[in-house]
């Protein structure tokens, strides 16, 4: 009977330590989507990783590459579009994301494609973060991947 009580213990103990895990790693997922949420400050710039599944020197970003800054605090957006600076503003509205009054300097740009850059960017997108990385989806597919730069 011992023996009976002992094993009973021991499996309830097991069973309630797997649950604190479970939610353990429930709260890391909340506290990483809340992090990557956060992460849209003034003090992060996002570099262009791809463009349409493709590295961006391979579409014609070969002098510089684009980055993004989201503040949204403050609903700003700014950055490079691999040639000339920008800003705008920005609304959030769950994993959605738009971006609107879309402005930028005026210099010639040979072969960047920053027309379609700002184009990509000034429709409603889904967005992810995984981490240290931001995707812009439509239909599905990643039009856009980011990867975050802490400014100093």
């Amino acid at each position: 009977m011992k023996k009976l009580i002992i094993a009973f213990a021991a499996i309830s103990l097991m069973m309630s330590c797997k649950s604190a895990q479970s939610t353990s790693g429930t709260q890391k997922i909340a506290e990483q989507e809340k992090t990557s949420i956060e992460n849209f400050t003034e003090n992060n710039t996002w570099e262009l990783v791809s463009y349409q599944g493709q590295a961006p020197s391979e579409v014609g970003f070969v002098k510089r590459i684009p980055t993004l800054i989201i503040n949204e605090n403050e609903n700003k957006i700014g950055g490079n579009s691999g040639c000339n600076s920008f800003g705008g503003q920005v609304d959030i509205d769950g994993d959605i994301i738009t971006f609107s009054k879309i402005f930028s300097t005026k210099m010639f740009c040979q072969g960047v494609p920053e027309h379609e850059y700002f184009m990509l960017l000034q429709q409603p997108l889904k967005f992810k973060t995984k981490g240290d990385i931001l995707q812009f989806i439509k239909d599905g597919d990643v039009i856009l991947e980011f990867k975050m730069r802490k400014n100093e």
